[in-house]
């Protein structure tokens, strides 16, 4: 949406009054609207489709295959494509960087959940596609990654967890499957207008706010990574401390909502 300088200015002192009006009258820690899809793709493991109220869509499949954990350690991959974008744009590498990070934390997925026996795990895949998007996408990525493997079931394991001592490969149930017990963090994105700050910025509030924040979640808590973000090229000036202080808070408060909401589809 481009706006005029007129609108622009009006939005801007709407959004940095006492109390704040947003344009579409959501209350400062309040999402817009959301459709989920989980399990759509046949051939994935796990998957789920989020469309925002705003024509935004991220489509996320997660995949596994069975690896030797003693040669290969890295059991999460994360791979972000965006509609219209090169691989090495600038978005697409720091979205990727993100989720990377936020993932494969000390605080990210539990790789010990994705342990088969002692020598074998499961190595996920996590194929992320963002098909549109109208404003800054990090939430929409980590929330349809987070419904994505909750919905993952993967194939239960029948044979000895112990194959140290005798050489085989895990044998799996020809029909059972289990559902991957998994907590992955969730990233929020929040715009700072003035000396307000608002969660889950729609894109005329992104093109008016004097900086943006990412602050991660997981269970209970904000963890890192926590930085700042430029969501415009033209309204970008610092901002009081006390403002990081109160995106925490927000976060803090309002985090674990959120993460019911999706768990519970």
């Amino acid at each position: 949406m481009v706006l005029s300088v007129a609108e622009k200015s009006y939005l801007y002192d709407s959004l940095a009054s006492k109390p704040s009006i947003r344009p579409d009258g959501r209350l400062p820690h309040q999402f817009r609207p959301i459709e989920i899809f989980t399990n759509f793709l046949p051939s994935s493991d796990g998957s789920s489709r989020i469309i925002a109220s705003d024509g935004s869509e991220c489509i996320v499949s997660i995949k596994s295959k069975v690896v030797d954990h003693s040669i290969e350690n890295d059991l999460v991959q994360v791979d972000i494509n965006v509609a219209g974008e090169r691989d090495d744009s600038i978005i697409v590498e720091t979205l990727s960087s993100l989720m990377n990070k936020v993932l494969k934390s000390n605080k990210g997925i539990d790789t010990s959940k994705l342990q088969l026996t002692k020598k074998y795990s499961f190595k996920i895949f996590i194929d992320v596609l963002i098909i549109s998007s109208y404003s800054y996408p990090a939430s929409l990525i980590s929330f349809s990654i987070f419904s994505a493997l909750k919905a993952t079931k993967l194939p239960k394991l029948v044979s000895s967890f112990d194959d140290l001592e005798v050489e085989e490969l895990p044998m799996f149930h020809d029909y059972d499957l289990v559902t991957l017990d998994v907590n992955p963090p969730l990233v929020f994105v929040l715009a700072i207008v003035g000396d307000n700050i608002f969660i889950d910025p729609a894109s005329n509030e992104t093109e008016v706010a004097n900086n943006g924040l990412i602050v991660t979640w997981s269970n209970g808590k904000v963890i890192s990574p926590i930085k700042t973000l430029a969501l415009n090229d033209r309204y970008i000036n610092g901002f009081n401390p006390l403002l990081l202080k109160n995106g925490i808070k927000l976060v803090e408060q309002y985090g674990q909502n959120i993460a019911d909401a999706l768990e519970n589809l």
